[in-house]
């Protein structure tokens, strides 16, 4: 499960990063096979962050740096939604992109930091 979900992390980063292009260098919006598969793939990466999550509350383990973690998709995931809407500015796309941006940051180094006492 742990695979998957890297796989499905380092594909949502890689959409992230396809679609900031468009938007930014072309002012085009991605294709509709790019929109459906950031669902998907944002909905695997959920499902089996879930699933690890369960197993690491069943042993016990500190998992205050995963509620971190869960705090920082959503606000990723709010900010992508205006900065590739079609009916955003260039100016709330930039700033979608770049608050969607600090937080796939943020996320990527809670997992690889995965402090003990965040909170």
């Amino acid at each position: 499960m742990k695979h998957l979900h890297m796989l499905m992390a380092v594909l949502v980063i890689g959409l992230f990063l396809y679609q900031s292009y468009l938007v930014l260098s072309s002012h085009r919006r991605a294709p509709r096979v790019v929109k459906i598969s950031t669902h998907v793939v944002y909905a695997l990466v959920i499902l089996s962050g879930a699933a690890i999550l369960m197993k690491l509350m069943s042993a016990n383990a500190p998992v205050q740096w995963v509620f971190a973690k869960i705090i920082l998709l959503v606000a990723a995931i709010s900010a992508s939604m205006k900065a590739f809407h079609n009916h955003a500015t260039p100016a709330q796309s930039k700033a979608g992109i770049f608050i969607a941006g600090l937080a796939y940051i943020g996320i990527l180094i809670l997992a690889f930091a995965k402090p003990d006492n965040l909170f």
